[in-house]
């Protein structure tokens, strides 16, 4: 596959055209052109053939049509095109050769031909000059000589008297006419003449049948000509009712204009079979790309236009189009110098081109630069964002550093498409539509985009509309505006932000490796943290491992186990500040751009953006931990690279990656200190014991941080370490301030709780436990009497006794634990009530055994009448005062007894009560009980002897609680911990056996709200 260069060959000087602003002599360019040269370089547009066609038909007699307006900007091809039709009109035999195949192209011989460019201001007119090249300058004397005078339609007539055909080329005839407008002639101007002089000229030439005029007009120039112009050639049509035939001779959004390019510039172009093969190759090139989405689908029937295009880009015709109305830009031969500019970029580069498109512009060369300067006036924007003789501009520092030109081509593709100086023009591309234009044989998508997001990040003048197109204008964009900020931020403010930066990046949470950070801190100011805790010392690298600081701090450092350094091994921290002035810019801007601005969006990105690269800067430059350690008696900073791995879908947690570090082998922080129990013991009581046996707890913590032997242990980790060893037995708080390495003997200990509430004969089944007694200890036990080794053994660890007292000892059988104290557990005396309604009668009841007295009047019932038999009640509400004696236990109970006919529990509504039921009540449900907690906790509800039950076999968790008030925000909390261990829709069930309420009627509602039945007896009210 060839390249440009090599597959075509240039016109002459098609790498050096320039086309002159004026063509003023226009009959004397006719009759001096070689035709047959001139037609070699000359495409025959639709718009030539349309003219040619119709107007040799009526320079032949066979047409009414006589006025010719060709319509189009500076530069559209209007004089070429009048060029060679005055050509073809003069000369039959070029005719014959050119154009043989038209209707009466042979019907005349020569036709006489008067060419007339509105940039002249002959003295005679442009009419005297139209009778001079006519041969008949002494019919129109009078007309001029004595000033402006315009021909009458009969003069005109007289004027075109004969057979012979005439053809009559009026070029840029606009700025003719609005040079008269300023003349002041009488109550009006000149150009009131020359207008009525031109209309005349058109309605005599309509009523000859061989008389051809052609106009041409300048679209958006010249405004007041054009309109005169306009006006004469409306009077000729209402006058006689032909209208003129408006031909526009090149149209630039079709191939036409690849026609006159391959035409004007090229010697040869390859056959056709090689133009088909690069066109598949960038047909595979586009389907691959809009299979990876980089173009819209659409984009690979570019591919398909190719072989009409070549060597052009199929895109580059509408990259034109965008800029073509710029009143300064001539549209055909301005192209033809701005394509030429094109042409030597691509000749004079080194790089294989194989479709020439608007990013092979080469800015370097200065009559590139020039020529796009000149369309677009932005001259600034190419120095600054662009191309620099000193390659500072954007685009070149993106290429040097990434060794390619991904960044010149976008841009310079962008600038060529923002060329537009129309008001409210489109302007730029989209991503999509950018890539179709880049994407070649030789580079993909993805170079252009990471060269693309880069322009994005520092140019100056690049915007991007709503709908997304990106384009090249004048007005600073939001990253110059940032880059000011940025530039001109105090320094204080800087260095505050880089360590407030820092700070948040490795903040301690769990303070498991260090306590504190001290982000690029004056080294008196570390020496002082670090005599009471840990801390992380972020340091600036000087190139020297670790820094030059750090070294000379650490030796004159006492507590030289407390000091963590993150550092690196880069010499500068500058790219930090560079980074840190773009968030203290964005940060700024954020307070002056409202969430309604155009640029609030643009800004969100960069604050995201600049915030990124602030992070990633700090990743790559602090990559390095020291910690201490040592090495054959010295001690030293041994250096770690810092993780670098987390996961991508999480915020960065500085701290987690230190933790991660320092907990990987060779490992200095152990965070589980009960897996590592014994290794950490060995290390303490080796490094911290020494050779004594009971050392100053406060001297241990002291050596902690001195001893750079010593593992890490999280905050309060060493606290950990002591009571695990307390509790294995190895170490002892002697309880002076003192640990030993050593305990003394310990002594037994039995410990029991009720693992139920007593029956109505008063039985209660202990649990029972020991501690300091060995693997098999021996629980000796007495009820009511005392213990001793001699007394019964358990034989498991549960007791169901009605006893008032029991007694217990544990041994341990090896000797090693002293035998402890008796431990004595104390039963409670129970009362109950049995009443009979329809006697009126209560019998008491008292477990596990003792005496009663009680009174009916409320008077103290330890005072009152010994219970012997049933007491016989009235037939009104009555409360009875219950006392109960056995030994040294004491119980009393109210109970009170609704009157007669009544099945309501009394219950007084304002006093505090007392729920006391001899059974469990239930809250039997999921709902229930969490229904029944929320009531509890607005009303201040508390209960007692609560048990818990959730989840069903084989997981359940059952948790007791014995005559204990507890709150209902309690129990709630003790829920959520336990349900973390069951799946959430496990069932929960609560049972109580008290109830505290502030109010009787809070008791009532609680009980009614969730089917809790209250027995006589069974509430209690002062």
């Amino acid at each position: 596959m060839k390249t440009v260069k090599s597959a075509c060959q240039l016109q002459p000087k098609a790498l050096e055209i320039n086309v002159g602003d004026q063509i003023e002599k226009l009959d004397e360019i006719i009759h001096d052109t070689n035709g047959h040269e001139y037609f070699k370089k000359t495409f025959i547009t639709d718009g030539m053939k349309n003219l040619l066609s119709k107007g040799i038909a009526r320079l032949a007699g066979k047409s009414n049509d006589t006025v010719f307006h060709l319509k189009q900007a500076m530069g559209g091809g209007k004089t070429h095109l009048m060029v060679g039709f005055g050509l073809l009109a003069k000369d039959s035999a070029l005719r014959e050769r050119q154009i043989g195949s038209l209707p009466y192209q042979s019907d005349f011989d020569s036709a006489k031909i008067a060419a007339f460019n509105g940039r002249n201001n002959p003295n005679t007119y442009f009419w005297g000059e139209i009778a001079r090249q006519l041969g008949k300058e002494s019919l129109f004397k009078e007309f001029w000589e004595s000033g402006a005078k315009a021909p009458d339609e009969k003069s005109w007539v007289d004027l075109f008297d004969g057979e012979e055909p005439i053809l009559i080329l009026l070029d840029e005839l606009p700025p003719y006419f609005h040079y008269y407008s300023t003349q002041v002639l009488g109550h009006g101007t000149i150009a009131d003449v020359v207008t009525r002089a031109f209309s005349n000229m058109l309605t005599a030439a309509q009523k000859k049948k061989n008389v051809c005029i052609v106009v041409s007009d300048l679209d958006a120039a010249y405004d007041t000509g054009g309109k005169l112009i306009q006006r004469a050639l409306d009077d000729a049509t209402q006058e006689l009712g032909r209208a003129e035939v408006s031909i526009t001779p090149v149209n630039l959004e079709s191939n036409e204009i690849y026609e006159i390019l391959r035409k004007r510039l090229f010697l040869s172009l390859p056959d056709n079979s090689e133009i088909a093969e690069i066109a598949s190759i960038y047909a595979a090139r586009l389907a691959e790309a809009a299979k990876a989405k980089t173009v819209e689908r659409s984009a690979e029937a570019l591919a398909n236009d190719i072989e009409s295009t070549y060597p052009f880009h199929p895109s580059f015709k509408s990259i034109v189009a965008l800029f073509k109305e710029n009143e300064k830009f001539k549209q055909t031969r301005g192209l033809m110098e701005l394509v030429s500019r094109l042409l030597r970029s691509v000749w004079e580069s080194s790089e294989d081109v194989y479709l020439i498109g608007a990013q092979h512009f080469d800015l370097s060369i200065h009559d590139v630069r020039d020529k796009l300067t000149e369309i677009s006036e932005m001259r600034d924007v190419i120095a600054r964002d662009l191309w620099d003789s000193t390659d500072s501009a954007h685009a070149q520092i993106i290429d040097i550093n990434s060794g390619n030109h991904y960044a010149k081509q976008v841009g310079t593709l962008l600038l060529t498409t923002s060329l537009s100086t129309a008001v409210n023009s489109v302007k730029g591309l989209t991503e999509s539509e950018m890539f179709e234009c880049l994407i070649d044989p030789n580079h993909q998508g993805s170079g252009y985009r990471t060269a693309f997001s880069e322009l994005q990040k520092s140019v100056w003048y690049m915007h991007q509309t709503q709908e997304g197109r990106n384009y090249f204008s004048h007005q600073e964009n939001l990253t110059k505006k940032l880059q000011g900020y940025a530039d001109k931020a105090p320094q204080n403010k800087v260095d505050e932000l880089i360590r407030l930066s820092l700070n948040e990046m490795y903040k301690p949470v769990t303070k498991e490796a260090y306590e504190k950070v001290l982000p690029l801190p004056e080294m008196d100011d570390a020496a002082a943290v670090l005599k009471t805790g840990r801390a992380l010392l972020i340091i600036s690298p000087d190139g020297k491992t670790p820094p030059g600081v750090v070294t000379n701090f650490f030796k004159g450092l006492v507590n030289k186990n407390n000091v963590l350094v993150l550092t690196g091994d880069k010499s500068s921290i500058a790219g930090i500040e560079k980074a840190a002035r773009h968030v203290y810019a964005v940060t700024k801007a954020d307070n002056e751009i409202p969430d309604s601005h155009p640029q609030r969006k643009e800004l969100d990105e960069k604050k995201a953006q600049y915030e990124q690269d602030f992070h990633t800067t700090v990743l790559s430059i602090f990559d390095k931990l020291f910690f201490p350690g040592n090495n054959r008696g010295e001690d030293m900073l041994r250096p770690k690279a810092l993780d670098s791995t987390y996961p991508s879908n999480e915020p960065y947690n500085g701290e987690r990656q230190i933790v991660k570090t320092l907990t990987s082998d060779p490992m200095k922080l152990y965070t589980e200190i009960t897996e590592n129990f014994d290794a950490l013991r060995a290390r303490a009581e080796s490094l911290l014991f020494g050779y004594q046996d009971e050392v100053r707890k406060t001297d241990l913590l002291d050596k902690i941080k001195q001893k750079t032997q010593m593992p890490w242990l999280p905050s309060r980790g060493f606290d950990q370490l002591t009571i695990e060893a307390y509790q294995r037995g190895v170490w002892e708080d002697l309880g002076n301030g003192y640990i030993t390495k050593k305990p003394k003997p310990k002594t037994t200990e039995v410990i029991f709780s009720e693992d139920s509430s007593p029956d109505d004969s008063g039985t209660v089944r202990l649990k029972i436990d020991v501690a300091n007694a060995g693997k098999s200890p021996r629980i000796h036990y007495a009820e009511d009497g005392d213990v001793s080794e001699t007394s019964p053994v358990l034989s498991d660890n549960t007791l169901a006794t009605k006893a008032l007292r029991v007694q217990f000892i544990a041994v341990d059988p090896t000797g090693k634990n002293l035998t402890g104290a008796p431990k004595t557990w104390k039963n409670n005396l129970t009362l109950r009530n049995r009443f009979n309604e329809d006697s009126r009668t209560v019998e008491l009841f008292v477990a596990p055994k003792g005496s009663i007295k009680y009174t009916l009047d409320g008077s103290e019932a330890r005072n009152g009448i010994d219970y012997t038999d049933p007491i016989q009640l009235g037939n009104e509400e009555t409360t009875v005062y219950v006392f109960a004696e056995c030994d040294d236990l004491e119980e009393k109970r109210n109970f009170t007894f609704a009157k007669s006919g009544s099945k309501e529990v009394p219950i007084i509504k304002d006093a505090p009560a007392i729920l006391v039921s001899p059974s469990p009540k239930r809250l039997d449900s999921s709902s229930k009980t969490y229904e029944g907690l929320k009531m509890a906790k607005e009303k201040g509800i508390e209960f007692e002897q609560v048990m818990l039950m959730l989840g069903s076999s084989p997981k359940t968790i059952n948790l007791s609680l014995g005559e204990i008030k507890i709150s209902a925000e309690f129990i709630e909390t003790e829920l959520a911990h336990l349900q973390t261990l069951l799946s959430p829709d496990a069932p929960v069930i609560m049972t109580f056996k008290k109830v505290y309420t502030l109010t009787g009627y809070d008791l009532e509602q609680f009980s009614k709200q969730f089917g809790i039945e209250i027995g006589n007896g069974e509430v209690e009210q002062k």
